[in-house]
């Protein structure tokens, strides 16, 4: 059978390892231990005083490798793993090797690779502590050559705690987010590398265990190496600890939330929420708004064009544009299924009511209605499951929901705030329209082909329709007191605008809802979908209601973002000092 592995190939996965610890005792032909062998390998990222972003990098698999005539990849030593000369970018890889061959009589130490300022420290350790050796265990020697190695994890760590020290008193002026995104790489490696080094003096101490128990000194009242290997699994699992901390901080400085409107009139209203605000932000040509919502940061977009593919196209340039993004709102205007639910307990939705999308059967909480395969019968059979909103916005969600079993909603109060933000010309728009203009017209009157584009108040039969205080005490609603729906949103890149396909959609799949971007980005992103009622989702269109049911979706979703938890927004002890032309920069 041929080998999998040839012996060249088992050395690259040695040497591209990020640590590992082995032991091999060697026996004579009664049994009798020969000598003993062990081997490991630890890996540290040490970072310097100055830092910055690597523009090259060295492929793993390159096709300029060596192989044997197995076709196994052969070391090549001229083209290092991490990229040459890194230290020139602030950052360096210590990759050391050690290997001790016992022997009853005598004991060799190689310590292959080591930094320079480790050679001279190890070399004064181990002759100054020859009194605390036992001789008899080839671990003694390792527990210390360990503890000098610990010193270089703790360096590691630190350095980058002193870099997010470093930022975060700086943190008044424009933030460098490329920099940021740096300590960040960084920090991940150096998380990585103690959780191996962890795992892998465990084995040191196992192995250990099981040498003693060889030799018949398995049962050793008192036994420091050990102790001293118990010691310095703390200490790196401190070292774990603060470095874990380490990233926790850093994600307060540049976790993100990303806000879609796909409207300017959607973005007026959601810029008007903003209770900080940092200015526009212009990145590659385009233009983005950045700004804060109780303790997370917030970046705005409107999209060039409406439609799920132009979501889908916004929501990829955000991610080149800005990689700490954690959650994806799309919010604004809507049609509304005027009820729904079970018969004799129906809810109804009225204008000016907000929408949001939130599992229910078989959908994540937007279905792309118009996507699917066409029947004998002439049906479109809908295919593909949408994603639902990731774990944690999904919780404050429900939690906001009970919120609002128990108490009053801040949607009033944020109305009033946003309206003064407003232009005064502008204000009447953002106003809720009044009960008295909320009509729903029957199913089967449509509007005239001719005023297709004006509003119904002159061109429409009032007769044939219903006024909101004939609808039931379920359509009443105080002013600015939105209700929310939870439920299933409708996308699709046509506009709908037939009761007859509203109905049909509402029956078959559930749908309380309707626009036009959500599918675009829930498929692929962490996402919510919020819409404010600004018509039946039939031909009367009603474009009276569009500023205000786009005030009402941004309000609910500040609401939301208030109640959000902030594991990862940044600290709102200094925002306010920042300036008014705050940028982005990546």
């Amino acid at each position: 059978m041929k080998k999998l592995y040839s012996p060249q190939a088992q050395l690259i996965v040695y040497l591209e390892s990020n640590g590992f610890s082995g032991c091999k005792p060697v026996l004579d032909q009664n049994g009798s231990l020969i000598y003993y062998n062990h081997w490991s390998r630890f890996v540290v990222k040490q970072i310097h005083t100055k830092l910055r972003h690597k523009r090259s990098f060295t492929r793993h698999d390159s096709i300029s490798e060596k192989r044997d005539p197995g076709g196994n990849r052969l070391p090549n030593h001229n083209v290092p793993l991490h990229g040459p000369q890194s230290i020139q970018h602030g950052w360096e890889w210590y990759e050391m090797g050690f290997l001790v061959h016992w022997r009853p009589d005598n004991t060799t130490i190689l310590c292959l690779d080591l930094p320079e300022p480790l050679q001279a420290s190890i070399q004064s350790a181990l002759s100054s502590s020859t009194d605390e050796i036992d001789f008899s265990d080839p671990y003694s020697f390792f527990s210390i050559l360990l503890h000098e190695v610990l010193s270089l994890y703790d360096s590691s760590v630190w350095s980058l705690r002193n870099h997010i020290c470093e930022w975060e008193a700086r943190r008044p002026q424009e933030p460098d987010y490329s920099l940021l995104h740096e300590i960040a790489r960084h920090m991940i490696h150096v998380s990585e590398t103690l959780a191996v080094a962890l795992e892998s003096v465990k084995d040191l101490q196992q192995q250990q265990q099981g040498f003693l128990a060889g030799i018949g000194q398995g049962n050793r009242s008192w036994n420091k190496t050990y102790s001293s290997f118990q010691f310095q699994l703390r200490i790196l699992q401190s070292l774990l600890s603060r470095s874990e901390s380490n990233k926790a901080r850093l994600q307060n400085e540049i976790a993100l939330v990303w806000w879609i409107a796909p409207l300017p009139l959607e973005l007026a209203a959601a810029k008007a929420m903003l209770d900080e605000d940092y200015g526009d932000i212009s990145i590659d040509g385009y233009n983005y708004y950045g700004g804060k919502i109780g303790q997370h940061d917030v970046v705005m977009a409107v999209q060039p064009k409406i439609g799920t593919d132009a979501a889908s196209d916004l929501a990829a340039r955000m991610r080149v544009a800005f990689r700490n993004i954690v959650y994806f709102l799309v919010v604004g205007i809507g049609g509304g299924v005027p009820s729904y639910g079970p018969s004799g307990a129906q809810h109804q939705i009225v204008l000016g009511d907000v929408v949001v999308s939130v599992p229910r059967g078989q959908y994540g909480g937007v279905v792309r209605y118009d996507f699917g395969a066409w029947t004998e019968e002439g049906r479109l059979e809908t295919k593909g499951h949408t994603n639902g909103p990731p774990g944690p916005l999904l919780a404050a969600v429900r939690s906001l929901e009970t919120d609002h079993f128990g108490s009053e909603t801040k949607i009033p109060v944020f109305l009033q705030e946003m309206r003064k933000k407003i232009h005064i010309d502008q204000r009447p728009r953002f106003y809720d329209q009044g009960a008295g203009n909320d009509r729903l017209f029957h199913e089967n009157y449509t509007h005239r082909y001719e005023f297709q584009d004006k509003d119904c108040e002159s061109y429409c039969d009032v007769h044939q329709s219903r006024a909101r205080q004939d609808r039931g005490i379920a359509a009443n609603r105080p002013m600015d007191t939105p209700q929310i729906h939870y439920g299933t949103i409708g996308s699709s890149n046509q506009l709908q605008i037939s009761a007859t396909k509203r109905n049909e959609c509402q029956k078959e799949h559930g749908v309380i809802c309707f626009e036009m971007e959500g599918a675009g980005v829930i498929q692929t992103h962490p996402c919510l979908v919020i819409r404010g009622i600004c018509d039946y989702s039939d031909s009367h269109k009603n474009k009276k209601w569009q500023p205000y049911a786009a005030a009402t979706a941004a309000a609910y979703t500040k609401e939301l973002l208030w109640k959000l938890p902030a594991a990862f927004a940044a600290s709102a002890k200094n925002s306010k000092n920042r300036p008014a032309h705050w940028r982005f920069q990546v």
